[in-house]
């Protein structure tokens, strides 16, 4: 009986100590990406109509080399971008629905929420991101409704942006 105390004892104090251990802060620290530029949205904002799709311009400082670290990109995938609905009125589902994937369809490795903008980013310093968004058509009269977008850095793609923008839906 006396081991069977002891046993569940240690139990508790190795579940205690590795629940404790859960909490720290262990995320990598921020370090300077090679063969990177930085990039913002052009627009401030975007007015859309219910039925139609999204469009926004992304505008680097310089072009991305084809390789990264002395490997190259999947695909050309240079440009990777991730979008994430930070506020507004609007509900997702109901008042609209994105037509890229999530992060994490792309890449279950990659530990990020949101959606993946994926593009070419050695062709062009400005790149147009079309059908990114649908302000779904429901037949209700609501008034103006919006979203808030805000843009991330997403993978290895070598475009770093922290930028937001606001979707304007009318009937």
């Amino acid at each position: 009986m006396k081991k069977l105390t002891y046993i569940k004892a240690l139990s508790a104090l190795f579940l205690g100590l590795t629940l404790a251990s859960c909490d720290q802060d262990v995320s990598v620290p921020d370090i300077p990406r090679d063969n990177s530029t930085l990039a913002v949205i052009s627009e401030d904002g975007i007015n859309v109509r219910e039925g139609q799709n999204t469009s926004f311009t992304i505008v680097q400082e310089n072009l991305i080399d084809v390789k990264f670290d002395g490997k190259e990109f999947f695909d050309n995938v240079s440009g990777q971008i991730g979008i994430r609905v930070i506020g507004g009125t609007a509900v997702e589902g109901e008042d609209f629905r994105f037509n890229i994937p999530t992060i994490q369809q792309v890449s279950p490795f990659l530990l990020q929420d949101g959606y993946y903008l994926g593009y070419d980013a050695s062709v062009n310093l400005v790149n147009v991101a079309n059908n990114v968004i649908t302000a779904i058509a429901d037949g209700e009269t609501e008034g103006s409704e919006t979203i808030i977008l805000q843009f991330f850095p997403a993978g290895i793609g070598g475009v770093v942006i922290d930028d937001t923008l606001t979707v304007r839906i009318t009937d």
